[in-house]
């Protein structure tokens, strides 16, 4: 579920940032400390396991799979792991378990863990797909560009060899267009939107209700100044996920592109308090030349902070300091 997207230059910290493809909410954790079977219990984190004690233990490797999936699918997530777990037990060198752990500690924001259970996968498996794309997801959102093309080239040429073979692996099904997703971030973050967008659509081709992609593709489209084509994607990725932060806030940075303030309002006041949303749109109107009015946008938003607000303080002066030039300009 990554989604990247924010004007970097927004003071108020509406920054072009990575979010993870495969993010998800970080929980609470206890270090297990009773029974796990073996060294590998180093990858459990949950409420004990002796709360699992009652449950058939896996007999094969297929089982356990089975079973910690259905645990995952009813959003038990201490219970997968606890029997994907049991499957290390029963082959230490299961790239399909360890794959799953990681994908469970990416959700949960873990990513010491993560890290360590995908990479132990490729120790197996080198070309599994659904391990390099997280892998490469993970180098995206600390800024590790070029490890995070590495991975999620490879995820892409496998996954085309994999698809013209028609051949089966196990991996997570949504692997391919997180993938292209990935690459769609590295060529905007390249300046190549053209290229991105692209890969925007080809993610969409295999997934198309992604409301991090077609949020992706809307600031594609964003900086390209095709505000109109922005809009409608935000919409759509607002479509499928109706409280998801950063579309209502590329949302209404668009609407204040297209001078449509009291809208642009609106929607930065979903995800923001009234004062940094009027900074915000202060400082579109300034990228716009819009001096005066990026002025009353700081002012009011120095009026309405209940606490000093030092950054609309310092757009205010730098406007104005523009605005002064401008008048100087003018008048040679």
């Amino acid at each position: 579920m990554y989604s990247y997207r924010g004007d970097r230059r927004i003071g108020a910290g509406v920054l072009m940032a990575a979010v993870l493809l495969l993010g998800g909410c970080a929980t609470g954790s206890q270090m297990n400390q009773d029974t796990t079977t073996s060294g590998n219990d180093a990858f459990y984190e949950g409420k004990p396991t002796l709360a699992y004690a009652g449950l058939p233990r896996a007999t094969t490797v297929k089982q356990g799979i089975i079973m910690g999936d259905q645990a995952l699918a009813r959003g038990d997530t201490d219970e997968a792991l606890y029997h994907y777990i049991q499957v290390l037990d029963l082959e230490k060198d299961s790239a399909a378990a360890y794959f799953r752990i990681g994908q469970v500690h990416m959700g949960r924001n873990n990513e010491k863990l993560a890290s360590l259970a995908l990479r132990s996968a490729l120790g197996v498996e080198p070309e599994h797909i659904g391990a390099l794309t997280a892998l490469g997801v993970l180098h995206l959102k600390h800024n590790r560009y070029a490890e995070a093309r590495v991975h999620l080239d490879k995820a892409v040429a496998l996954d085309r060899k994999r698809f013209d073979a028609d051949a089966e692996q196990d991996y997570d099904a949504r692997s391919p267009s997180r993938a292209y997703n990935g690459l769609g971030v590295l060529a905007d973050l390249d300046g190549n939107t053209a290229e991105a967008q692209k890969l925007y659509r080809v993610s969409l081709s295999i997934r198309p209700e992604a409301a991090d992609t077609l949020n992706n593709l809307g600031y594609s489209y964003y900086l390209d100044s095709r505000w109109r084509e922005a809009e409608q994607q935000f919409r759509k990725a607002l479509e499928i996920a109706p409280n998801y932060e950063q579309a209502w806030r590329n949302l209404g940075l668009v609407y204040a592109r297209q001078q449509r303030y009291l809208a642009a309002l609106n929607a930065l006041e979903r995800v923001m308090d009234t004062a940094k949303a009027h900074n915000d749109i202060g400082y579109i109107c300034m990228l716009d030349g819009r001096y005066a009015l990026a002025k009353q946008y700081f002012e009011k938003a120095l009026t309405l902070s209940p606490v000093y607000y030092p950054k609309a303080k310092e757009n205010l002066t730098y406007v104005e300091r523009l605005e002064e030039a401008t008048r100087q300009q003018a008048g040679r």
